[in-house]
């Protein structure tokens, strides 16, 4: 199959002339090498003449196989030329390349051609740079064979040899039996060549499929690409077998995983960002819900054991989980891709979870306890302000002697003893004192000291500012005339306590509603507030999860502008349409008590920025670190 003849120009006429000159051999690889660096195929034109009974036998031959063989035969073979071809790489692949290498993402080329040609190309796309060492970084597919000469041991060195040797591999199924087909080196050896070789030359589909396997047992997740049939192995042994959509056969299309519809690499580097910028918004939404949820139960945790009003409550929680935990963060999967997205390397698939520990340590961490703090102290402010209490047993009041004027309850129970000598609480307080500020620029509050009476329960007060007039003012109760003293008298339980009694005879017991007494319904404002804290806080928090930079130079996102009108929405509902708002037990607010509501979800999105701070320290810190530890990045 050599070339073994010149052509010979005589007069008007060719003829071939056997034997051809060393000198003229090296012309002809000087000049295939030349063409080879400067990325051009080479296409060698050779002439073989044929005899009548070749031709007749090349006629009969069965296949193209067969002809080539016998045109390569004994007969001469005449050079006629050597042209370059070259297959300029679309615009869009060097810039594409060098993304994938800030990426991570290792570009491994496996070609047909030359390797002068194959590393020649690979340096004018960017797989490998200038300065790369090119004895390792491009190989010819026969370094992955053994020596020949392996064959001519005997059969106890082979066997020893076998023994010490790893061949667990596909390519080395049989390859102890059939001496007709070549023997690939073992796991170690292809392991060490493929880990550090970028660009393979003369690859046979059997070399493909040796490449794709002992990368994908380095633990890499290996993305084959491919168009012939001889590239169906191969893909079939890839973690993801990606088949071109235009210039792929039919077998290669069913052995794949997906198929390229442009055949272009850059869309493959596309959707390895969207593909990184969709876990991202999943980590974004993972942690935005695990945030919030955390925060809720903080705030009941620390409300149960310092005895402080619930913020939120059973029914309250169902609808704030729709408003805000459900339907809101699904606009996290509009969001970009944040900048670093394809300047670090591939996350670790086994071992990773999708909420690691900085996200838990520097992000959800310092967001639950802000959050606690900010709501738990602005509500408690709230219920303060409306009643001047703040523990649920002083807003709920006591039936001890002389807890309310001493100021330890807001509001006096009666009651009576049974036979035992157990006390028995009434459900409605008698006598309720709060101390209510309209605004946080007052000072001296005001006292309102409301009364029992026997039709307390048909009297609506004020929904928005739970004010009774003077129907509760003691002149306009049956205490007025008669006194305290008159209708109810000091008794001790079993345990001693002085507690209040109601006085035998009493038929008809002058009380105050249990719901809208100024205890209660000042309770009510401030928990109402409270909620308003809650939700517009967590609707507005989600701005800050949107981006781990700041989130006022987040681009306008019409999904989250769409939920936050939708929450809006959904809290107007909730405060003012009176049979929701007497359903979730909350009262409608003044446009002063809602903007009051408004402060704190304002002061959590600015803490929530403030945190943000250490953990993009945090990040950056991580991700030098992975970025160091990247053969692919450092090379780029």
């Amino acid at each position: 199959g050599n070339l073994s003849a010149v052509l010979s120009v005589s007069g008007d006429a060719l003829s071939i002339v056997k034997g051809i000159a060393a000198e003229e051999k090296r012309v002809i690889e000087s000049q295939n090498e030349a063409l080879a660096h400067q990325a051009l195929r080479s296409l060698l034109m050779a002439v073989r003449p044929l005899t009548a009974s070749e031709a007749q036998a090349m006629k009969s031959a069965k296949g193209a196989e067969e002809r080539m063989k016998m045109i390569l035969g004994d007969g001469p073979l005449a050079f006629l030329g050597l042209w370059g071809i070259f297959d300029p790489p679309r615009t869009s692949v060097p810039p594409s390349i060098k993304m994938c290498h800030e990426a991570g993402v290792r570009v491994v080329m496996i070609t047909g051609d030359q390797r002068p040609t194959a590393l020649a190309i690979g340096k004018l796309v960017g797989i490998v740079g200038e300065d790369v060492n090119e004895k390792t970084a491009a190989r010819r597919c026969a370094d992955l064979h053994e020596d020949p000469m392996f064959r001519q041991t005997s059969p106890e060195t082979e066997l020893k040899r076998h023994r010490t040797w790893t061949r667990t591999m596909s390519v080395h199924d049989d390859d102890f039996k059939k001496s007709e087909e070549k023997i690939y080196k073992d796991d170690s050896e292809l392991r060490k060549m493929t880990s550090e070789t970028a660009i393979w030359s003369r690859a046979q589909p059997t070399d493909k499929v040796a490449i794709v396997e002992s990368l994908v047992r380095q633990g890499k997740v290996s993305a084959m690409t491919g168009d012939g049939v001889n590239d169906a192995p191969a893909l079939k042994k890839a973690d993801i077998g990606v088949a071109m959509g235009v210039s792929g056969t039919a077998v290669t299309k069913n052995a794949a995983d997906m198929i390229l519809m442009d055949d272009n690499f850059s869309t493959i580097v596309a959707a390895v960002k969207e593909g990184r910028k969709i876990y991202g918004n999943v980590q974004k939404y993972v942690v935005f819900n695990l945030s919030v949820k955390g925060s809720e139960c903080a705030c009941l945790i620390a409300a149960i054991l310092i005895g402080l009003p619930m913020p939120i409550q059973g029914l309250q929680q169902l609808v704030n989980m729709v408003c805000t935990h459900i339907v809101p963060p699904m606009a996290l999967a509009w969001e970009d891709a944040e900048e670093y997205t394809m300047r670090i390397p591939p996350r670790e698939t086994k071992t990773d979870l999708v909420v690691n520990k900085i996200h838990m340590l520097f992000r959800w961490l310092p967001f639950v306890v802000c959050y606690a703090i900010i709501v738990m102290f602005n509500m408690c402010f709230a219920v303060w302000m409306h009643t001047g209490f703040v523990r649920v047993d002083s807003i709920i009041g006591s039936s001890v002697m002389g807890a309310v004027p001493e100021g330890k309850a807001a509001c006096a129970f009666a009651g009576f003893l049974d036979i035992d000598g157990h006390f028995v609480q009434d459900l409605e307080p008698f006598h309720c004192t709060c101390y209510v500020r309209d605004s946080i620029l007052i000072r001296e509050p005001l006292t309102v000291d409301q009364w029992g009476r026997t039709d307390s329960a048909d009297f609506k007060v004020d929904l928005y500012s739970g004010a009774s007039g003077d129907f509760f003012l003691r002149d306009n109760t049956p205490w007025a005339n008669v006194g305290r003293n008159s209708l109810v008298q000091s008794c001790r339980d079993n345990y001693d306590v002085e507690r209040i009694c109601w006085k035998d005879g009493i038929e008809d017991f002058p009380v105050l509603p249990p719901d809208t007494n100024c205890a209660a319904y000042g309770a009510k404002l401030g928990q109402s507030m409270g909620y308003v804290m809650i939700h517009l806080g967590e609707v507005l928090s989600l701005a800050t999860f949107r981006t781990d930079g700041f989130f006022g130079n987040a681009r306008f996102s019409r999904a989250y502008t769409a939920v936050l009108v939708f929450n809006l929405i959904c809290l107007a509902v909730i405060l003012h349409v009176p049979v929701i708002n007497h359903e979730l037990g909350l009262a409608p607010l003044t446009t002063y008590r809602f903007l009051m509501a408004c402060i704190a979800p304002v002061l959590l999105v600015f803490v929530s920025e403030l945190t943000k701070i250490a953990y993009r320290h945090q990040l950056a810190t991580q991700h030098a670190i992975v970025c160091s530890k990247s053969d692919v990045i450092k090379e780029a």
